[in-house]
């Protein structure tokens, strides 16, 4: 919590952009492993936590056509993302395009379906493009990349698992949906020693038992996702368990936190399935 908290909703909260983020998941030795990488120091969100690969969705992830990506039908799938086939597109291509931007994994393949086989100098320069943030063009750099390099993003490969709107106290807000991947066989992680520095495959047990001796620093999303992970879907079932706990939630709801305080001068956090939890207090953003 910044030192700066009032528990006092500011006049005009931040305005909130869409964001998506991805938990990459593996078969490791001991059970279903994800993907954490640890944020730089010097971010302006998150500094020094360990969280999932993701970031915020530029309008060029709406625009890359057909072509370019397959295995989802937006307009099908827009009534679950309550969101425009538009938005929801966006949504889907950020998070394949943050996840390669950060961990290098790319969800893709030949349009033939056959596996990725780019020079690795050719990935190396695009991620080096799109963690340059003083350039916005990026994301629009991103799509002329897949065409010059005859590559498919397989959107279908992402399963919808969550949604997180950030408090209205933050000064960077995002509505971010979180989605559950296998990663891809064959490719190899590795953080881009930009907005990233440092990265773990860990089981979601061992991690919240490492945040818990403070051995590692998560927010408070990345704690609460892992904890869905491991107690829903079970380090021991598989990937495939995981997913299919995905696909059967009925409806996705919105999670946006409430912080209170306490008596002994700290605070609590609620969440909107908390009894005490002030849902009228966040109707319009829980609703948007």
């Amino acid at each position: 919590m910044p030192e700066t908290f009032s528990f006092d909703p500011p006049a005009e909260p931040a305005p909130i952009r869409d964001a998506a983020t991805v938990i990459v998941l593996r078969d490791g030795p001991h059970g279903v492993e994800s993907l954490l990488l640890q944020r730089h120091g010097r971010s302006g969100f998150a500094a020094d936590a360990w969280v999932f690969p993701g970031g915020v969705v530029d309008a060029p992830d709406a625009a890359l056509p057909p072509p370019r990506w397959t295995g989802i039908d937006p307009v099908a799938r827009a009534a679950r993302f309550q969101a425009t086939p538009e938005r929801t597109l966006a949504l889907h291509v950020a998070a394949v395009r943050e996840t390669f931007e950060e961990s290098g994994l790319l969800l893709a393949s030949r349009p033939d379906g056959s596996a990725v086989d780019i020079e690795a100098a050719s990935v190396a320069a695009m991620r080096r493009r799109l963690a340059d943030r003083d350039d916005p063009a990026g994301a629009a750099e991103f799509n002329a990349w897949l065409a010059e390099e005859d590559l498919v993003l397989e959107l279908g490969r992402l399963e919808y698992w969550a949604r997180w709107i950030t408090p209205v106290w933050e000064k960077r807000r995002y509505d971010t949906r979180f989605f559950l991947a296998r990663a891809p066989e064959g490719q190899v992680a590795a953080f881009d020693d930009v907005e990233t520095t440092g990265q773990h495959w860990i089981r979601a047990r061992d991690a919240l038992a490492a945040a818990e001796r403070r051995e590692l620093h998560m927010i408070y999303p990345t704690i609460k996702n892992l904890e869905a992970l491991a107690e829903a879907c079970g380090d021991v079932g598989g990937i495939d368990a995981a997913f299919a706990c995905a696909a059967a939630m009925e409806r996705i709801g919105t999670v946006l936190p409430h912080f209170e305080p306490t008596d002994d001068g700290g605070f609590r956090v609620l969440h909107p399935d908390d009894p005490d939890y002030p849902t009228e207090r966040y109707a319009a953003e829980l609703a948007r």
